[in-house]
């Protein structure tokens, strides 16, 4: 890539950009990879520590491990003592920060690679997850490049969980854990008797974890231990274990014991010789099964082979739908690594180094599937009908829940049953397909499957009797915005936000039913969406943008009247993007966002920031000031104000708000996070740390941000009737490339700054911006020529 990089200083893209090298071990704050298949995965940062998980990255977790990222030194690690001349270290930086004589993490696309040298001993130690299998696999190369035959001790060493983390309970939960060494097996294996999940009928505390892990290696195992004291040494660390320095090691393992695994094994090197080895982390339902899969995988050949197939899976996944842009690192970015943190992280993994949820948040993973509908789109049908079996039959929904304990959050927040509504007719926009309507999915406390229309016809109806006399929605314990948990506790509240939203989603079904042949529910979708309409603009406006909400007394916030919380980005954009303002006044909304929320770290969700709690609001008001959702930079919510920027076509503040966005273009010692994922929110300007980000990987902002580049910059965007081209280049962009295939057909569109503007397809200049529906295997090239 030739783009210079900012962040040259603790690493940079490789030439690809598929892979982010990290050369300095101590950036800012942890650099990570998220790396998951639908089943199993591991968190890892530039220094080695991480943790594993299985089905559920809280409930399932492997290994224990602190989220700690000023000292970043606990998880799974490997390692390394020179037998003769006692020389230690590690083969990532931590646990040990032996002054490295080199050192390099390349994160990569589902994987990451540790290459490091010291004292004469080159390494490179990958690690990633099988493609499909319950198994983690790590493949270890040592080259020696003394003069010297060297003999080099190898430790692989985790400590048990086998449980829920964060455990704040360490010392009764070790209680329960139970190990055991077998030498034939080339494995340490560890489960526990106590789960923190309990059952209806066992009650808590009386569940086993219901997996049993293998840790095991390709060598002949020398010694092992299983007691943390014993590795450790009395009152000692991880940075020095005093089992190192000892030839044989006292071997504790079973029921009785502070339980970790740590397993040596011996590598012979010659001068000049290199050779490889390899260590892996079976996870299933027994003993028997995760034997199973060691026998399978313990092969370095095989594991190679299994790398190379993550990695081409990966490449064929993320091949579906590209975008060229002339920033090429920023096309990288947006075409590769946010769709890869959108599946590893969110979908599969529900995982990030600042949260380990392992819940599916209702609103948030069908948001994020709609990163499928261009890759594969059944599987995002597949994850609207999951959410539809976790609907009550009144209508209400989980704001989350675990699978494996299929445990849920149930609130008084009134989005969560609507995305449901707004991500089905996105899928059926991109796939023509209708069918849909009919899958037969149960309710939580109803066993008869009811068809899917069914399930978006009772979360309206659940709305429209949960709404204030002037027809707009109550806001209950939150809408979109959990922080505002407290505005209508007492079903008093109003959302401006909720209206908007609740408004376009039923002009999608009305249009739908009209589709289907239902025109009285057509009808009916329709006038309901014309009365919210009048009902926002009616009492809605605030003379120059939308107030946001009012609280159970009647009081408004997002409103000129406020001190504090005066404006609110998302009543603003999405009265733009859903068709609610007039064009007088959404223009006004748009001078309001630039004047009152654009800043050069993005555009704040809200400002001024509260700086007074305030418990009739909700915990928003809670957080300092410039914090997260209180004045900072949401980035979920920062995607919505580039689509809104797009559809009234201000490319001045497309280039500003893209800029923003963009990680790659950031100074790490103000931006402190990942400059190739995007983070959950950077402080605004009301804190101290102004532009600093946090909450990386673990953000729905990833699988938007594809989405709004894709269909409002670039403009290609499915309808109805049709294929829409209309894009919005940013200042400074003069061309750009998009291709993908909609309904069978593949595409290749060019967009050009310059010359007459239109559309042509084929060569034939296309009255108006769209395109007609395609026949299945068509092939087409377009142009779209902007001023």
């Amino acid at each position: 890539m030739t783009t210079p990089s900012s962040h040259a200083a603790y690493g940079h893209f490789a030439t690809d950009g598929r892979e982010f090298v990290v050369t300095d071990p101590r950036p800012p704050r942890p650099w990570t990879n998220i790396i998951a298949n639908p089943r199993i995965g591991l968190a890892v940062s530039q220094s080695g520590s991480g943790f594993t998980w299985i089905d559920n990255s809280q409930l399932a977790v492997v290994n224990w491990w602190q989220q700690d990222f000023a000292q970043d030194s606990t998880g799974k690690f490997i390692f390394a003592r020179d037998r003769d001349s006692g020389s230690t270290w590690s083969l990532s930086p931590a646990p040990v920060w032996a002054p490295l004589d080199r050192y390099e993490c390349r994160h990569g696309i589902g994987y990451t690679t540790f290459a490091q040298r010291f004292d004469g001993i080159s390494s490179e130690w990958t690690m990633f997850v099988h493609a499909s299998e319950t198994i983690e696999l790590w493949i270890v190369r040592l080259r020696n490049h003394d003069t010297r035959r060297r003999t080099i001790d190898l430790t692989g060493y985790l400590e048990w969980c086998c449980g829920v983390t964060p455990a704040p309970r360490r010392e009764f939960h070790k209680l329960f854990i139970e190990s055991s060494l077998s030498a034939e097996d080339r494995a340490i294996y560890g489960w526990n008797h106590m789960w923190d999940v309990g059952s209806k009928r066992w009650g808590h505390w009386n569940t086993d974890f219901p997996y049993v892990t293998a840790f095991g290696t390709t060598e002949p195992i020398r010694t092992a231990e299983g007691e943390k004291s014993a590795f450790l040494g009395r009152n000692g660390t991880l940075r020095a274990p005093a089992a190192l320095g000892e030839q044989t090691w006292r071997g504790l393992f079973g029921r009785h014991h502070d339980p970790v695994a740590a397993m040596r094994v011996e590598v012979v090197l010659e001068p000049g010789e290199e050779k490889a080895i390899g260590f892996a982390i079976a996870i299933d339902r027994t003993r028997d099964a995760s034997r199973a899969l060691l026998k399978q995988w313990l092969d370095v050949g095989a594991m190679e082979r299994a790398l190379e197939e993550v990695k081409a899976s990966w490449v064929t996944r993320l091949s579906a739908h590209r975008i060229e842009t002339p920033d090429e690192r920023f096309g990288v970015f947006v075409n590769d690594w946010a769709r890869y943190q959108a599946i590893s992280a969110r979908i599969w993994g529900r995982a990030g180094y600042y949260q380990q949820s392992g819940a599916y948040g209702f609103r948030d993973q069908l948001q994020d599937s709609q990163v499928w509908l261009t890759i594969d789109p059944a599987v995002c049908r597949e994850q609207i009908n999951l959410h539809a079996k976790h609907q009550f039959a009144d209508g209400s929904v989980y704001h989350w829940w675990h699978p494996l304990s299929e445990l849920g959050h149930v609130t008084r927040m009134t989005d969560d049953l609507l995305w449901m509504s707004f991500v089905a007719p996105n899928y059926m926009r991109e796939t023509g397909d209708l069918s849909i309507l009919d899958d037969m999915t149960p309710f939580l406390d109803e066993e008869t499957p009811a068809p899917f229309e069914e399930h978006v016809r009772r979360a309206f109806e659940r709305v429209f009797s949960r709404s204030s006399r002037r027809g707009l929605p109550y806001i209950g314990a939150g809408d979109w915005n959990d922080g505002l948990s407290a505005a209508g506790l007492e079903e008093k509240g109003e959302s401006i936000w909720l209206a908007q939203f609740l408004a376009g989603v039923l002009g999608e079904w009305a249009e739908i039913h009209r589709r289907t042949g239902r025109a009285k529910f057509a009808a009916g979708y329709a006038e309901k969406r014309a009365e919210l309409v009048d009902a926002i603009n009616d009492y809605g406006w605030d003379g120059s943008w939308y107030w946001r909400a009012t609280l159970d007394d009647g009081s408004k916030i997002g409103s000129a009247s406020n001190s504090r919380g005066r404006i609110y980005l998302n009543a603003q954009t999405w009265a733009i993007l859903n068709d609610i303002a007039t064009p007088e006044r959404a223009r006004a909304c748009m001078k309001a966002v630039r004047e009152n929320l654009v800043s050069e770290a993005g555009a704040l969700l809200l400002s001024p920031a509260y700086d007074v709690p305030d418990e009739r609001i909700g915990y928003i008001t809670r957080y300092a000031p410039g914090l997260r959702e209180n004045g900072g930079v949401y980035t979920h919510a920062a995607t919505w104000a580039i689509a809104a920027a797009c559809k009234v076509k201000d490319e001045a503040l497309v280039a500003t708000l893209l800029r923003a966005i963009d990680p790659t273009n950031k100074d790490p010692e103000r931006y402190w996070a990942e400059p190739y994922v995007l983070p959950g929110n950077v402080d605004g300007p009301e804190s101290p740390w102004y532009g600093r980000a946090g909450w990386t990987w673990y953000t729905g902002s990833a699988a938007w941000l594809h989405r709004i580049v894709a269909e409002w910059v670039m403009g290609v965007r499915p309808e109805w009737e049709g294929l829409r081209i209309d894009p919005c280049l940013p200042t400074g962009w003069n061309r750009a490339r998009v291709t993908r295939t909609w309904r069978g057909a593949s595409y290749e569109i060019a967009i050009e700054r310059g010359g007459t503007p239109g559309v042509t397809l084929d060569g034939k200049k296309v009255t108006g911006t769209l395109l007609p529906v395609p026949k299945a295997g068509e092939k087409h090239v377009v142009v779209a020529r902007v001023a």
